[in-house]
């Protein structure tokens, strides 16, 4: 216990320690610095000057193994953004709701949820997916309030799977202080909580009105792709000659 002597009563050592949590928090939040290294000094500063522990025994409380997991993680979803599984998945997803324009924001719940279910951070999911959804939202006539609680109900729905950063984090310390719990119970629980929240929020922002639209063709590219393909012309048909197709050809360089 330390000693406030301006008020002669005793101060908490964890009232000390989430002082200086919520300064971590807002020093990290108004300037550039990292709040990890941030966070290690005021471990230090508490642990050496208000709980008297040595250098060895703050060391021993830092979460290895959980480390190792988060690094592991986030370094897949890296390896997966970086070689266009990520573009890949996206593109695969909006091409399979064949046109039905209901089916889009699900399909970006579905994917932000995969996305972070596989170890992606929650504001980075969100990040990548919004624009893409956004671009669905003007090119479809789509609320864009609509898409984007969904983006982020199903960054938050795959976010407690057993191998992302949430889910890790928190089973971690369930196991670690020897308390009850199942992995996949939690990761189910916040996956249905938040597919019933987009439920509400689809017949709330005008998800009603897209039933029964569809694209004007099927096989719409995704926002922001090109087509390479050449339709072909019809040449006017002569007498004693039935019309040929032909294909356009390329402007020659001047």
């Amino acid at each position: 216990m330390a000693i406030d002597r301006r008020r002669g009563s005793l101060v908490s050592d964890h009232v000390i320690s989430l002082i200086a949590l919520a300064l971590v928090f807002t020093v990290a939040t108004f300037t550039s610095v990292h709040m990890g290294a941030l966070a290690i000094v005021a471990a230090f500063v508490v642990g050496t000057f208000f709980v008297h522990e040595s250098a060895d025994e703050i060391f021993g409380g830092f979460p290895g193994d959980l480390f190792v997991v988060l690094v592991g993680v986030t370094f897949l979803f890296a390896i997966a953004k970086n070689n266009g599984t990520v573009d890949w998945l996206v593109h695969a997803s909006t091409r399979a709701v064949r046109g039905r324009i209901a089916l889009i924001p699900w399909v970006m719940f579905l994917v932000t949820a995969v996305l972070t279910a596989v170890g992606a951070v929650v504001p980075a999911a969100v990040a990548i997916i919004a624009p893409i959804g956004m671009g669905f939202a003007v090119r479809y006539r789509i609320n864009p309030v609509l898409l984007g609680l969904f983006i982020i109900n199903g960054a938050s729905a795959g976010g407690f799977s057993p191998i992302s950063i949430f889910g890790s984090i928190t089973n971690g310390v369930v196991s670690r202080n020897d308390l009850p719990g199942n992995p996949m119970l939690l990761f189910a629980s916040s996956f249905v909580f938040n597919a019933l929240l987009s439920v509400v929020v689809f017949f709330l922002f005008g998800g009603r009105e897209l039933m029964g639209r569809r694209a004007q063709t099927a096989g719409d590219p995704c926002p922001g792709t090109r087509t390479t393909s050449r339709k072909p012309v019809r040449r006017a048909a002569t007498p004693g000659h039935r019309g040929a197709v032909r294909w356009p050809s390329r402007p020659r360089p001047p």
